[in-house]
């Protein structure tokens, strides 16, 4: 289920908006990020220091703005204070977008021609409990293939190691949702649960999409280069 534009999401936005965004300066950006094209960020950045309880960090935010050359043509809030993500993609249907996050969880897509935007947050992720809350994977960068129209994401769990997830970006402007992002980390602990290559390291960084497949190194204990074979979901080492 998507939260974006629940009830409940426009409750926290509303709430957001009187104690963070309302109070943004517009002066100068805190942050400039330079995309290709003629395409730049500019990140504008607030944390409301006043009322943060002692050794918690502040509830914070940005007001994230899209320019072309010299003209504005998006803008949007990223209630989690520090934007990771934003990367254009040219897809194999011949349209541009921008991929980007609102939240810590979910992404975003931005068609650069219509200026139409699809926007996913995972419902499980935003629960109130502990009990009821389930995590779903952080996205930090992403690499399209336009081969597979499969998509790689690199990122993690909250607090756990760097890892990647691949999923279906036939559709740009369709969610796909968490529970169908493939798990590049398990996929390599199926492969290798009974063998010494199940010692896989800390992280796993991606490297190439290379006929359909996908490259990514394994850094730790023991850094190799695998091949994923995401149809069969299993793993295999590349030779160097």
């Amino acid at each position: 289920m998507n939260y974006y534009g629940t009830e409940e999401y426009k409750k926290e936005m509303d709430a957001l908006e009187e104690q963070i965004f309302s109070k943004i300066s517009f002066t100068e950006p805190d942050r400039v990020k330079e995309l290709e094209d003629g395409y730049r960020i500019e990140y504008y950045y607030y944390a409301d220091e006043e009322h943060c309880l002692p050794g918690h960090a502040p509830v914070d935010g940005e007001i994230c703005r899209l320019f072309r050359n010299d003209e504005q043509i998006y803008e949007w809030k990223n209630t989690d204070g520090n934007s990771h993500m934003a990367d254009i993609i040219h897809h194999a249907n011949g349209r541009t977008y921008l991929v980007f996050d609102e939240d810590l969880y979910g992404y975003s897509v931005l068609d650069l021609t219509t200026r139409y935007c699809m926007h996913y947050i995972p419902e499980e992720s935003k629960r109130k409990t502990i009990e009821e809350m389930v995590e779903t994977f952080i996205w930090c960068d992403c690499f399209y293939d336009p081969k597979t129209n499969q998509m790689a994401v690199q990122g993690c769990y909250w607090a756990s190691p760097d890892s990647l997830i691949v999923l279906d970006f036939s559709d740009p402007m369709k969610p796909v949702e968490a529970e169908n992002w493939s798990d590049i980390h398990r996929i390599v602990r199926d492969t290798w649960k009974d063998a010494e290559e199940n010692d896989i390291g800390v992280d796993i960084e991606f490297l190439s999409w290379k006929d359909g497949a996908l490259l990514c190194r394994l850094c730790g204990g023991k850094t190799k280069t695998v091949r994923i074979d995401l149809a069969k979901r299993s793993a295999e080492t590349e030779p160097e």
